[in-house]
């Protein structure tokens, strides 16, 4: 049997349509396909398949093309108008020229605040329904969009990627050309003591502070900046299988195998992580869920407030420039819905 005729028997949108169908892909379809009848890890069994057969197989053919940028992101979100404009607005600024949003059921608006991001084609937009998504979407950006991208991020919303030596993205990716991934350590921030995020304050301005240990294992966790076009499969939000076993690299080429390296490097490339914010974003990330996995987070109060503590200001240095295009993207809209209502 044909893998595309196999795959069909469970996708038959363009996203899967919910996490048992995208469960029975992982874990049983394809321990069927090779007739093995016990529960054996995924990882195990992409490591038997043969190079020669590449995962486009399982997916419909891409969209049509459009113009190729070097740098995207693609990530799955909900219900973050709050914060996402300064989000993009950062990335622009570091060298991100598309961003793939697929918006998980949020109901504050977002869309409106994204508008002028659709309108030019920085953003494109993408609805999804139901839960457990994020592993679903991240297929179908890779598969629909690799020929549109070089190298595609994968980040959540309280993420920040940004390069620490050099100017931007582009100017760092440059030299992992030959690999087809760069993973990038993260550094996680608490809420800086705060209840409540103070009102007209940008996120990378507001936190800043840190566990003083940077290699605690919290911070072991990367991302994948990827080349699309040599995703074998995405086997979780942080880390791809790739083909020809080929596989990502740190800052410092050496190899990745997991979600997790043996420590923590940030002195090429980091994700700032604002996983908390102030306690009131904490406590409204718990009732949203998780895009991930149905099991919800629960309240860590050493997550809201680290014990051993230092201050980073790796990020501050974009400020500057961040402010002016935050101020002028507030001019804009305001010059247009001024316009609308005239």
């Amino acid at each position: 049997m044909k893998f595309n005729k196999l795959f069909s028997l469970t996708y038959n949108e363009r996203l899967l349509p919910d996490k048992k169908d995208f469960v029975i892909l992982r874990k049983g379809l394809l321990l069927k396909l090779f007739g093995l009848t016990k529960c054996i890890h995924l990882n195990w069994i992409l490591d038997l398949l043969p190079c020669k057969y590449d995962f486009d197989d399982f997916y419909p053919q891409p969209l049509e093309k459009e113009p190729e940028v070097y740098l995207s992101i693609a990530a799955i979100l909900k219900n973050e108008a709050p914060y996402i404009k300064e989000w993009i607005e950062f990335h622009k600024l570091v060298g991100v020229e598309r961003f793939y949003l697929y918006d998980n059921e949020s109901t504050d608006k977002v869309k409106e605040i994204l508008a002028p991001y659709i309108e030019d084609g920085t953003v494109v937009y993408t609805y999804v329904k139901g839960t457990v998504k994020q592993m679903p979407v991240y297929q179908d950006a890779v598969y629909h969009y690799k020929y549109s991208t070089r190298w595609m991020a994968f980040l959540d919303l309280d993420e920040y990627l940004f390069p620490v030596e050099k100017e931007s993205l582009p100017d760092l990716l440059k030299d992992y050309e030959q690999y087809p991934a760069l993973v990038a350590n993260w550094v996680m921030f608490d809420s800086n003591g705060l209840l409540e995020h103070p009102q007209g304050k940008l996120v990378t301005e507001t936190y800043t502070r840190v566990y003083k240990n940077y290699n605690i294992y919290e911070n072991h966790h990367v991302k994948s900046i990827v080349n699309p076009k040599k995703v074998r499969f995405l086997n979780n939000p942080h880390y791809c299988y790739y083909n020809y076993n080929q596989y990502a690299v740190t800052e410092n080429v050496e190899r990745c195998k997991g979600p997790i390296t043996r420590y923590n490097s940030v002195n090429k490339i980091r994700i700032n992580h604002y996983y908390c914010k102030s306690l009131q974003d904490y406590k409204l990330k718990i009732d949203r869920g998780r895009a991930d996995i149905l099991e919800k987070r629960e309240f860590n109060a050493q997550e809201v407030n680290f014990q051993e503590t230092t201050q980073d200001y790796a990020i501050q240095k974009y400020l500057p420039e961040l402010r002016k295009r935050m101020n002028a993207s507030e001019a804009a809209n305001h010059r247009e819905l001024t316009a609308t209502n005239v």
